[in-house]
């Protein structure tokens, strides 16, 4: 009777074990910026730094701009 009490424990444990591995997430999302820093950072941080160069590069000549403009009105 011990036995069979056993071997019913052991095979709803297995049973509930694959149940598990099966609601477990499988995919893995491979993103290329992600590995862009991990892998290549040189090429990341340069790729950051040239954006933020090139919004600060903006954000400079569009009050440039304005500044010249409101030069102008006075």
């Amino acid at each position: 009777m011990l036995d069979l009490l056993r071997n019913i424990y052991f095979a709803a444990d297995a049973w509930i074990g694959n149940i598990q591995n099966e609601m477990d997430a499988s995919y893995v999302e491979q993103s290329s910026l992600t590995n862009l820093f991990t892998e290549q950072k040189f090429f990341g941080w340069a790729g950051l730094l040239s954006i933020f160069l090139a919004i600060c590069a903006i954000f400079y000549f569009q009050f440039q701009a304005w500044e010249q403009e409101d030069q102008e009105q006075k």
